[in-house]
C-alpha cells in the first residue's frame, strides 16, 4: 500500500510502543536501555568530532603546504626559464666568438703569408743586389785592367788618334756612372725591402695577439657556456623536485579532505541515529504511561461501522481480528501498520498515489470486492485489509515489518 506523507518519527515512535508491547520488555527498562544507547551515540559523536578537528587541521596543514609548494614550483619554473635564456645567450656569445677566432686564425694565416712573400721579396732583392755588386766588381776590375798609370795613358793617348781617346774616355765615364746608379737603387731597393719585411713581421706579430685574444675569449665563452649549461640542468633538477612535491602534497591534501568529508558525513550519521534514539525514548515513555494508564473503556462502534471514527475504527478492526486468525498479539503491528497508513481514518487518501480508505487500497475499486459502500465505511476497507494481509504477507506484523523496510505494503 502506498503511505500518506508521515514523519520518520512517527515510525520510530511506533517500533518502541511494539518492542514493549510484543517483545516482553518492560517499559522502564526499555527506556533505560535507549539512555544508554543515546549515552553511547553522544559519546561517539564528541569523539568524531575530536576526529573531525583533527583532520580539519591536518587538512589545513595540508592545504598550505599545497600553496607552499605552488607558489616553489612557480619560483623554480621561472628561474628554470631564465637559466635556459642565459644557456642560450651564452651559446650565442661562444658561437660568435669561435667564430670571431676562426676569423682570426684566417687573418693570421694571411699576415704569415705575407710574411713569406716578403722574405721571399728580400730574398731575391739580396740575390739582384748581389749580381749588381758582382757587375760593378766585374766592370771595375776591367776598367782597372784597361787603364795603366798616368804615364801609360799618356804614352796610350800619344800612340792614339783623338777619336779614340775621346771614345775611350767616354766609355770609362758612362760605366762608372752606371755603376753608381745601379748601386744606389740597389740600396734603395733594399730599404724597401727591409721595411716591408719589418711590417709584415709587425702585421703578423699583431694578428697573432688577435688570435691568442680571440681564442683567449673563446675559451672564455665556453666555460661561461658550461656553467650556464650546469645552472640549466640543477634548475631543471629543482623544478622537476618540486613538481613531484607539489603532486604529493595534492594526493595528501585529496586523502585530508576525503577524511574530513568521511568525519562529517559519519558526524551527520551518528546526529542522525542521535534523534532517533531520542524519538524511541519519547515514544517508549509514552508507550509506558499507555501502559500504565491504560484506557477505561474501548469506543462505541457504530452499526455497520459507516462514518467511524479511528478510535471505532480500531474497535472494528481487534472485534475482526479473529476472523481472519490473527491473535492479540497481531494487534500492535495492525495498529502500527494502519496508523502509519492512513492514521485509522477511512477517508484517508493519498494525493500522489490515489490510494485510500484505512487500508490504502490502490486504486481504491478494489473495496468492491468486499462491499460497494467503501467510499464511508470502515467495516468493508477493515474486511478487505485484513484479507489482504493474510494473502500477502499471513500476518499483521508480516505487513508491518515489509512497510518498515521498503515504506509500503
Amino acid at each position: 500500500m502506498q503511505t500518506l506523507p508521515q514523519t520518520r518519527g512517527l515510525r520510530i515512535g511506533i517500533i518502541a510502543a511494539l518492542a514493549i508491547a510484543l517483545g516482553g520488555v518492560a517499559p522502564s527498562a526499555f527506556a533505560d536501555s535507549l539512555d544508554t544507547t543515546k549515552n553511547n551515540t553522544q559519546s561517539q559523536i564528541q569523539a568524531n568530532s575530536d576526529q573531525t578537528n583533527k583532520d580539519q587541521a591536518a587538512l589545513s596543514q595540508a592545504v598550505a603546504t599545497l600553496q607552499q609548494t605552488q607558489s616553489a614550483l612557480v619560483q623554480a619554473q621561472a628561474d628554470l626559464v631564465g637559466k635556459q635564456q642565459a644557456t642560450q645567450d651564452a651559446q650565442a656569445e661562444d658561437t660568435q666568438l669561435a667564430a670571431a677566432a676562426a676569423q682570426a686564425q684566417q687573418t693570421l694565416e694571411a699576415r704569415q703569408a705575407d710574411v713569406t712573400a716578403a722574405q721571399q721579396a728580400v730574398a731575391t732583392g739580396e740575390a739582384n743586389i748581389q749580381a749588381e755588386r758582382d757587375t760593378i766588381g766585374a766592370v771595375a776590375q776591367a776598367t782597372v785592367q784597361q787603364n795603366t798609370t798616368l804615364t801609360s795613358l799618356s804614352m796610350l793617348l800619344t800612340n792614339l788618334d783623338s777619336s779614340n781617346i775621346s771614345d775611350q774616355i767616354q766609355w770609362t765615364s758612362q760605366v762608372f756612372s752606371a755603376s753608381e746608379n745601379a748601386m744606389s737603387e740597389l740600396q734603395q731597393a733594399q730599404t724597401r725591402l727591409q721595411q716591408a719585411e719589418d711590417q709584415a713581421q709587425q702585421a703578423e706579430q699583431a694578428a697573432a695577439s688577435a688570435q691568442a685574444a680571440a681564442q683567449q675569449a673563446s675559451q672564455a665563452a665556453s666555460d661561461h657556456l658550461a656553467v650556464t649549461q650546469a645552472a640549466e640542468a640543477t634548475a631543471k633538477q629543482a623544478q622537476q623536485s618540486v613538481a613531484a612535491q607539489l603532486a604529493a602534497n595534492q594526493k595528501a591534501s585529496a586523502a585530508a579532505q576525503a577524511a574530513v568529508d568521511a568525519d562529517k558525513s559519519k558526524q551527520a550519521q551518528l546526529q542522525k541515529q542521535l534523534a532517533q534514539v531520542e524519538q524511541q525514548i519519547a515514544a517508549a515513555k509514552a508507550a509506558a504511561a499507555h501502559v500504565t494508564n491504560p484506557p477505561s473503556a474501548p469506543p462505541s462502534v457504530p452499526s455497520g461501522g459507516g462514518g467511524a471514527t479511528p478510535a471505532q475504527a480500531q474497535a472494528i478492526a481487534k472485534a475482526l481480528m479473529p476472523d481472519y486468525g490473527f491473535g492479540s498479539n497481531q494487534w500492535g503491528c495492525l495498529v502500527n501498520l494502519w496508523n502509519y497508513e492512513s492514521g485509522w481514518r477511512y477517508n484517508a487518501r493519498n494525493p500522489s498515489s490515489g490510494a485510500y480508505g484505512i487500508a490504502q487500497s490502490l486504486p481504491a475499486s478494489k473495496y468492491n470486492s468486499v462491499g460497494t459502500d467503501w467510499l464511508t465505511n470502515a467495516t468493508t476497507q477493515i474486511k478487505w485489509g485484513l484479507g489482504y494481509i493474510k494473502g500477502r504477507y499471513g500476518s499483521p506484523c508480516g505487513a508491518w515489518s515489509h512497510e518498515m523496510a521498503y515504506n509500503w505494503y
